[in-house]
């Protein structure tokens, strides 16, 4: 019984002197005179569904409401706590009792004080009440923020001193339309203190914590891939208020842009993959957002299910250049179907119902290369398209495009039935800029409603210059598009001419509300004008299907297909030798499956060699209705003709795939 009772005693004071240390530590800390390590914390996200534990079988549910109150700080912040409320999230679900609205307003308590902490509010508390006499009961949340911390400091330290090779110090790259001027690379930079906060300013956690995962990010862009940061350290001053933030950054050796090793590649040739990536090996400095973009084109390919790319770290070779290590990169790719068929329609009032039917195989000769056939069946057109592209020619930003065709059409300005074949080149020749030579030609008879049918024929070559800057092809939110096309064509038709054409087209889109810093595309305004000339021969001498017409859907909605300008003496479509378009559109997001679009159409075409810029045009309004899918919006467009052609309906309907431009 003694040694029991010495047993129980060796515990308790073996306890006591256990809290008496814990005790000492938590009094002295381990920091200066007023100063705490405590980790800036992050907005608090959705607090957990608690709605499971306040159900139950059976018994009455107590409603409430409620009220968020902010005491001495900015109201923002009650709108902020709205927004991570348990109690206002799950208001439509009550619980059985007030003990049950008392722990969501506990959870919310909590959420609160994380809340302040992000905002950098450290000395700020929170606190509820419950009037349970209320009807419904009510829930006062009130946040108690107090003073708000400044950033005391931000300083980056580096576990070594960056090596900087001579050749990342010495760099020239092309500048200009052309690419024939060259300016000065800018050395990587190594900065001291943190980047995109300010010290004396508060700063929210979230955007110091950010700004620190910036940091390796920035350097992996600048010649240093393996950066990363090796340790960060934030403590609290309580008696300045202040946040003090050091990190610590392990930035690696400098490193060139290596070889590519390609893996799960079998019916893609892998010489292919590796010609595509944006880099001359061992010859520029490692840049992750070219191994980014390396990625974004080859899941652009529709070739691979996949597309996973890493650096091979243990495979580095060192001292290559200057000091500079080369590192080498794996691609890792799973291919998917090589071969597609697919099938498309759409209804204008005006030419009626149309379908397409396509067959695409994009591996024909296992370099990426894309054959489409395409057999359109509708009421003015009938026949078979062919489009070949053959990317990677003789050149990384190159390709090869071939197109032929074989239609019927019948419209109410003429009747053809003809054969034409192109080929181009088309280039990048910067990060927006595309340049294209190539020649093209058609022949077949032609029988409009002044001549019977004649043969025809036309050949020449042709250049084009596109600017393109838009963030999405299918649907875009913000950017820009211009074209230039010039198409100078020799030919016969009853006598032989000589013509020369060209067209200008520049489209525009921009979404004037902003979400995570980036274009919300709730409502974007768009905008498109183009115009085009004919000239070197009259009207009569060209065949009809060379000339310019407008109206319908891809032109001038509200008005019938071909219907706009010039009309011969039945008092049909005779087309003209140059033209101007206008297309303004709102379009606006009701959910984010449904959007509405008012538009406003305008367009002429002239007897003229050059179009009457700002002159007299026809206007088509209406509204469309847009049901977005992942491969594009559904197209319902109502048109208005503002000046009505006579014999022409009230109004036309569209419906088809794709934004009007």
């Amino acid at each position: 019984m003694r040694d029991c009772l010495l047993t129980r005693t060796a515990r308790c004071v073996q306890g006591v002197l256990v809290l008496a240390f814990l005790f000492c530590i938590a009094g002295c800390g381990l920091h200066g005179k007023g100063e705490q390590e405590e980790p800036p914390q992050a907005a608090p996200a959705e607090a957990p569904d608690t709605a499971m534990d306040d159900a139950q079988k059976s018994g009455e549910t107590i409603a409430y409401k409620t009220s968020i109150k902010v005491l001495d700080g900015p109201k923002d912040l009650a709108d902020k706590m709205r927004a991570l409320s348990s109690l206002e999230r799950l208001a439509k679900e009550p619980p059985d009792s007030v003990l049950g609205v008392e722990r969501r307003a506990r959870a919310d308590v909590k959420t609160a004080t994380s809340l302040l902490q992000s905002q950098c509010y450290y000395d700020g508390k929170a606190d509820f009440a419950i009037d349970a006499q209320a009807s419904p009961v009510l829930v006062t949340i009130t946040l108690m923020p107090g003073k708000r911390y400044t950033l005391g400091r931000a300083d980056i330290y580096y576990e070594t001193d960056p090596v900087v090779p001579k050749f990342f110090k010495n760099r020239q790259r092309e500048v200009g339309f052309w690419g024939w001027d060259k300016e000065a690379v800018p050395p990587p930079s190594f900065p001291r203190s943190l980047p995109g906060v300010k010290v004396g300013e508060p700063v929210i956690a979230d955007a110091l914590l950010s700004a620190v995962e910036e940091l390796p990010e920035q350097l992996r862009k600048q010649g240093y891939p393996l950066a990363v940061v090796a340790d960060s350290s934030y403590t609290l001053n309580r008696e300045a208020r202040r946040l003090n933030a050091d990190i610590l950054i392990r930035p690696g050796p400098p490193a060139l842009m290596g070889r590519v090793e390609v893996r799960g590649a079998e019916q893609v040739h892998t010489e292919y993959i590796r010609r595509l990536a944006p880099w001359n090996v061992d010859e520029e400095p490692w840049d992750s957002d070219l191994v980014e973009d390396y990625a974004n084109k080859l899941r652009g390919l529709g070739l691979f299910r996949t597309v996973e790319i890493k650096p091979l770290a243990e495979d580095m070779r060192t001292d290559v250049r200057d000091g500079a290590a080369s590192l080498p990169l794996e691609v890792k790719v799973a291919e998917g179907p090589m071969r597609s068929v697919g099938a498309a329609a759409r209804y204008d009032t005006d030419t009626g119902f149309g379908v397409e039917g396509t067959w695409e195989h994009r591996n024909l000769f296992h370099n990426g290369e894309k054959l489409k056939l395409t057999a359109p069946l509708a009421t003015e057109t009938q026949g078979l398209k062919a489009a070949f592209e053959k990317p990677a020619f003789f050149a990384r930003d190159q390709r090869l495009l071939l197109d032929a065709s074989a239609l019927r059409e019948n419209t109410s300005a003429y009747e053809s039935m003809a054969v034409s074949a192109s080929g181009d080149v088309e280039r990048r020749l910067s990060r927006f800029w595309w340049g294209s030579l190539g020649l093209g030609g058609e022949s077949g008879s032609i029988k409009d409603n002044e001549h019977d049918a004649k043969a025809y024929g036309f050949f020449g070559p042709r250049a084009g210059l596109r600017r393109d800057t838009r963030n999405n092809v299918l649907n875009p939110s913000e950017g820009t598009q211009l074209s230039l096309n010039i198409k100078p064509y020799t030919g016969f038709y009853g006598q032989h001419f000589n013509i020369f054409t060209g067209s200008l087209a520049a489209s525009g889109y921009y979404a004037p509300w902003r979400k995570d810093g980036k274009p919300d595309d709730k409502l974007v305004l768009a905008g498109r004008v183009e115009a085009g000339m004919l000239t070197g021969a009259g009207l009569h001498v060209v065949p009809a299907s060379l000339r310019y017409y407008t109206g319908g859907a891809g032109s001038v909605r509200g008005y019938a297909y071909q219907s706009i300008g010039p009309r011969d003496t039945s008092d049909d479509p005779l087309g003209g030798r140059s033209y101007q378009l206008v297309n303004l559109e709102a379009r606006y997001k009701i959910t984010d499956n449904v959007g509405l679009v008012p538009f406003l159409d305008g367009g002429m075409v002239y007897r003229d060699e050059l179009p009457r810029i700002l002159g007299d045009m026809n206007w088509g309004a209406g509204l469309g209705l847009r049901y977005y899918t992942p491969i594009g919006p559904v197209r319902l467009d109502v048109g208005v003709p503002l000046q009505p052609i006579e014999g022409d309906p009230p109004l036309q309907i569209y419906v088809s795939i794709g934004q009007a431009f």
